[in-house]
């Protein structure tokens, strides 16, 4: 199994349980993970300062990840 989620035990990180595998919604290969996280970036960086200031603020310490 090759899902970003996925614990060595198992259990699923996205999920509170056991692994579904490939019939999981929020299945996800790591590649695939890292391409929706860039995404991401890619739209909080498309923001205006001031919204991008107010995410920073309220969810990151007042730092900018993207």
């Amino acid at each position: 199994m090759d899902c970003f989620a996925l614990c060595e035990n198992g259990y699923c990180n996205a999920l509170s349980g056991k692994c579904r595998g490939e019939n999981c919604g929020f299945h996800k290969t790591h590649e695939e993970q890292e391409q929706s996280l860039e995404k991401v970036r890619e739209r909080l960086r498309s923001l205006p300062e001031y919204q991008q200031e107010a995410i920073a603020d309220k969810y990151y310490g007042g730092v900018r990840k993207w």
